[in-house]
């Protein structure tokens, strides 16, 4: 017999607000009721629910931020992330270190949290799951700084400014003797069409889609691309004032911490890997995004 999922869809109208304020509202069909706290993709961009109102919802950029909850009740906080495809959800597994030793954790619960400007952030909550060191899943990158390690005080410091100030970190790194690809990753910016450009791309580099011809789009990207790829190639060859950057294991790890009005700004390391990391640039270099856990010590 064949069986049938008869869950009806639900219309809803998002209210999101970009970055200048402005307000969009999509209509957007779930077979899930989607409360405050869900997390919907809008535009090439994942917006966090933060009011229902009927049928009406309010939206903001999704951000979340991993907890470790210890088995004595003490709570380690990460920084703040950019919510993606790649971000934790509940039963997602990880690996940190403890003293040299693996320690495995599960995501157990996500929920509406506020930050101290009472801006709405999704929290996940992940607690010691003691599974065997045989069937642990792999490390993530940004869990194996172990504490105490000369290669973990940088980190340790961003964390750190990153808490105070409730900015978003975003981080990529190259493993061990690897070297960035810049020409490959100027090829890939030339190559560019309009179809492989999300939304959110166009306004993170500063496309006006609703009042400026669409014939001037691509070149305003391409442009705001390049120029990013100069000042973050400038950057980390030279002084490293936007763009922080530590070795870890033989690899090197690069970060920079931002706001969310930041990821449009063309003077701002945090801006610059937002828009290389998300047009897929920076991949084209050989860098690969830190992913899905949040850098605890």
């Amino acid at each position: 017999m064949c069986s049938y999922d008869r869950r009806v869809s639900v219309s809803y109208d998002i209210a999101a607000h970009d970055r200048a304020g402005r307000e969009s509202v999509y209509r957007y069909e779930s077979q899930d009721a989607l409360v405050p706290g869900s997390v919907v993709e809008l535009g090439g961009r994942h917006w966090l629910v933060e009011r229902v109102d009927e049928e009406r919802l309010d939206a903001v950029p999704a951000r979340y931020r991993l907890v470790l909850r210890h088995p004595d009740g003490h709570e380690e906080v990460g920084a703040f992330r950019r919510f993606r495809a790649d971000a934790p959800v509940v039963g997602h597994e990880l690996t940190t270190f403890q003293d040299g030793t693996p320690v495995s954790w599960t995501v157990i619960e996500q929920r509406l949290a506020r930050d101290d400007a009472d801006q709405a952030f999704l929290e996940s909550i992940a607690e010691r799951d003691y599974a065997d060191v045989e069937s642990l899943p792999d490390h993530q990158l940004e869990h194996a700084l172990e504490r105490g390690q000369d290669e973990g005080r940088g980190a340790a410091a961003l964390i750190a400014r990153a808490e105070a100030s409730g900015h978003a970190i975003e981080l990529v790194a190259l493993e061990a003797g690897e070297a960035p690809d810049w020409n490959e990753a100027t090829r890939f910016i030339d190559a560019l069409i309009l179809e492989e450009i999300a939304d959110d791309v166009f306004e993170m580099c500063g496309v006006d889609v609703r009042n400026a011809p669409q014939g001037t789009w691509l070149d305003t990207v391409k442009q705001r691309l390049v120029d990013d790829l100069e000042s973050f190639r400038a950057d980390i060859d030279g002084d490293n004032v936007e763009i922080e950057e530590w070795d870890f294991r033989g690899g090197r790890i690069f970060a920079a911490v931002g706001s969310v009005d930041d990821e449009s700004s063309p003077v701002s390391g945090y801006g610059w890997m937002c828009r290389l990391v998300d047009s897929e640039t920076l991949g084209a270099a050989g860098f690969q995004r830190v992913r899905k856990a949040e850098l605890l010590l």
